[in-house]
């Protein structure tokens, strides 16, 4: 057999099921920051939240597991409970709908004219930058952003966010149009 840090996805959760706890160990440790990243994103601000989330997702991943189908991308199944979790969160915690920072239509943002100015920020100014825009995105663009920087598939950001394909690549569109119109403005 080979040694468990060059496994799959899926060769780890058939170890984990077979007995060998080392086995989820490495899983846990190949997917929680990127897991807890997302979190954190999908719930700015709202960290004793994500938190939980986070613990209630392993959770879930770790019942779910004899369940796990080899050809689901385990990427795609870990964001997609993450994000169900988050999504049944923020309903419970308002009734009202979240409104979009604004409504100004797409084809009335502006338009960069010449080199971006972030080009010369260093990497932390940038990071600041982003995480700030990323905070004023609405929950739906946010999270297509948040996937989609994780390396799901437009298709597989679909089907979890459980609607068409056009829809989530014109949320995207529509996240990077804001992004950049708000990073032009930021001022490290």
């Amino acid at each position: 057999m080979e040694p468990l840090t060059d496994a799959s996805e899926h060769e780890l959760i058939q170890c984990y099921l077979d007995g060998d706890a080392d086995a989820f160990d490495r899983l846990y440790q190949r997917w929680r920051a990127p897991l807890y990243a997302f979190l954190g994103r999908l719930l700015p601000g709202q960290g004793a939240v994500a938190d939980d989330l986070f613990q209630q997702t392993w959770l879930r991943i770790v019942d779910a597991l004899p369940r796990y189908r080899e050809q689901e991308r385990f990427a795609a199944w870990l964001f997609g409970i993450a994000k169900n979790l988050a999504r049944d969160h923020l309903r419970r915690q308002t009734a009202n709908p979240v409104k979009p920072c604004d409504d100004t239509p797409l084809e009335e943002l502006p338009v960069a004219a010449g080199p971006e100015p972030w080009m010369a920020w260093s990497t932390r100014e940038l990071g600041d930058a982003l995480a700030v825009a990323l905070d004023r995105l609405p929950p739906d663009l946010r999270e297509v952003f948040l996937l989609r920087r994780q390396g799901l598939s437009f298709k597989e950001i679909a089907d979890l966010q459980h609607t068409g394909l056009n829809t989530v690549l014109g949320r995207m569109h529509y996240a990077v149009q804001r992004l950049r119109v708000w990073l032009e403005e930021w001022r490290p």
